[in-house]
C-alpha cells in the first residue's frame, strides 16, 4: 500500500510540474534545441549501400551530439566540459554496449557475419543517443519550470 502512495505521489507531481511553463530566452532556447533535435534525421539513399547506412547513422549522432553540445553550452556552463567528456564517454559506451549485444556472443559470431549486424549496432546506439539528448532537453523544461515558480527577487541564473 505503501508503495502505491509513493508512486500516485510522484506521479501527482510529475504531471504538475509538466503543467508549469518555462519562460523567458530559456524556453526559447529550449524550444529551438528541440527543434534542432527534430531536424537530425536519417537521411540517405533509397537501395543505399552498407557504407551509405552506416554513414547515414553516423551523420544522426553527429547531429544529435551538437545539440547536445549546444545543450551543455547554453545551460551547463559551470560544468560545461566535463559534461561534455562525459557525454562523450556515453557515447563510446553506447556503441560498445550494442556492438556487445548484438554481435559478440559465441552465438551471434557463428550466426552473424557481413554488415548487416554493424549496421543495426550503428542503428541502435545512434537511436539510443538521441533519446538520452532527448532527456537532457526535458531536464531542462522541468528546471526552468521550477525556476519559474521561484519569486523573482531570488537571484537565479542558468
Amino acid at each position: 500500500m505503501r508503495i502505491l502512495f509513493i508512486c500516485s505521489c510522484i506521479l501527482f507531481y510529475s504531471s504538475f510540474v509538466y503543467a508549469n511553463e518555462c519562460s523567458g530566452e530559456n524556453a526559447k532556447l529550449i524550444e529551438q534545441l528541440e527543434t534542432k533535435l527534430d531536424n537530425c534525421k536519417i537521411e540517405m539513399p533509397d537501395n543505399a549501400t552498407d557504407v551509405e547506412m552506416i554513414n547515414a547513422y553516423d551523420n544522426l549522432t553527429n547531429c544529435t551530439k551538437d545539440v547536445a553540445y549546444q545543450i551543455f553550452d547554453s545551460f551547463y556552463k559551470s560544468k560545461n566540459q566535463s559534461v561534455k567528456n562525459d557525454f562523450n564517454k556515453v557515447i563510446k559506451a553506447t556503441y560498445l554496449h550494442y556492438q556487445n549485444l548484438i554481435k559478440n556472443s559465441d552465438s551471434a559470431q557463428k550466426l552473424y557475419t557481413g554488415t548487416v549486424y554493424e549496421i543495426q549496432v550503428n542503428t541502435m546506439a545512434s537511436l539510443k543517443i538521441k533519446e538520452i539528448v532527448q532527456d537532457y532537453l526535458q531536464e531542462m523544461k522541468l528546471q526552468c519550470a521550477d525556476l519559474s515558480d521561484l519569486p523573482d527577487d531570488i537571484n537565479t541564473e542558468i
